[in-house]
């Protein structure tokens, strides 16, 4: 893989692909529980459009 390829590559699939799923989507944000602690609520967010 080089780095373009890398580049195309969505982080919510890159998330989905370690098991991380998200808690809730609002228009074009995502939302996750952060995977480096434990949390009651989501506030890892991803934006689709970046």
């Amino acid at each position: 893989m080089n780095i373009q390829e890398a580049k195309n590559i969505r982080l919510v699939d890159f998330l989905a692909g370690f098991g991380y799923e998200p808690v809730i989507q609002r228009g074009n944000s995502v939302w996750y529980k952060a995977p480096f602690r434990t949390e009651k609520e989501a506030s890892f967010k991803v934006d689709l459009h970046k």
